[in-house]
Parts: C-alpha cells; structure tokens; sequence
C-alpha cells in the first residue's frame, strides 16, 4: 500500500496472492513468517499464480472442487511449464507430453473442466481493484475505546475474558 511492507496475518494460503516483495505472510499458528521467495517453497507457486493453482487443484476450505485428478503436485507442474491458468489451456496438446503420471487423463479431464477451472480461479482471486477510501494514519492501531468495547461486550452477553484482554492491549 503506498509502497508500504505489510504483515499478513494468517493461515489462508488464499491471502498469498497478496503478499509484494516488500510484505511478510506470517502464519502466526505455526509461528513462521514467510517472505515473498518463501511462498514458492512452502507452497508450490509465486504468490501471483496462487489463484490458478488453487483453480486447478481445489481447496476444501473454501469449497472450490478443482480439476477432477490435478492435486498439488500436478498443479504445480502444470503452472511451472505453462506458468498461468490460461498458459495451460492454451496448450492442452502438450500436456500428455510432460513427465508425470496420468499426464494424459490430466489434458482429459482439463478439456472437461475448462469452465470450472475458470469459475474457481475467479472464485480464488482476492479483487484488488476495490477503492479504499482510507489514508495510511487511519490505519495505524490505536487504543481500545474501553466504555465502547463494554457497551457492546454487555450487549452481546460477552464475559471478562474478553474485557480483560482489552485492557492489556
């Protein structure tokens, strides 16, 4: 953001097709943090690509079925040789020529599921393009507005757990 680096906080390997060369995705789970060259270790694909490879592979979490035999390691492959989702369609005819097992019933079932795998990289593929009408100040973390915060913990039948972690922060 305004050549800002930012810190992603999360596990949703969605969010990163966010992730610049500037910015951290920090899996704050399994305490990692992980720069933009790191993505394509961890996860098989540079951040750009992650929409297509979730295209072609499917995500469970996010109820996105992919293309029926094409998994992690095959969507890989497949983004490695052709480098995007339209790469691939573009050239069906060689994939049963590639080295991997099952390489032609992958270029079957992709002819089969053109439309889905498209469906699904648009489903996958975080909009960027949205006007944030917000200036980089009003970002910054600020105090908690503690009566606020009480007002709307007694409204919602909230406990003091959660009172008690706004008054450490």
């Amino acid at each position: 953001m305004n050549g800002e680096s930012v810190t992603i906080v999360s596990r949703d390997k969605d969010l990163t097709q966010l992730v610049s060369r500037a910015d951290t995705y920090f899996d704050a789970i399994a305490d990692v943090r992980y720069g933009y060259d790191d993505i394509e270790e961890r996860f098989g694909v540079i951040p750009e690509r992650m929409a297509d490879f979730l295209a072609l592979m499917g995500d469970a979490v996010d109820n996105i079925p992919g293309v029926p035999g094409v998994g992690r390691k095959t969507a890989q492959k497949l983004l490695k040789h052709f480098d995007t989702l339209p790469g691939v369609f573009d050239n069906l005819d060689a994939v049963p020529k590639l080295k991997f097992r099952g390489a032609a019933f992958v270029a079957e079932s992709l002819r089969e599921h053109r439309e889905a795998a498209f469906l699904s990289q648009r489903l996958t593929q975080i909009a960027c393009d949205m006007p944030l009408e917000a200036a980089l100040d009003d970002l910054e973390r600020g105090r908690p507005d503690l009566s606020t915060l009480d007002a709307f913990y007694d409204a919602q039948g909230f406990g003091r757990m959660l009172r008690d972690q706004a008054r450490r922060l």
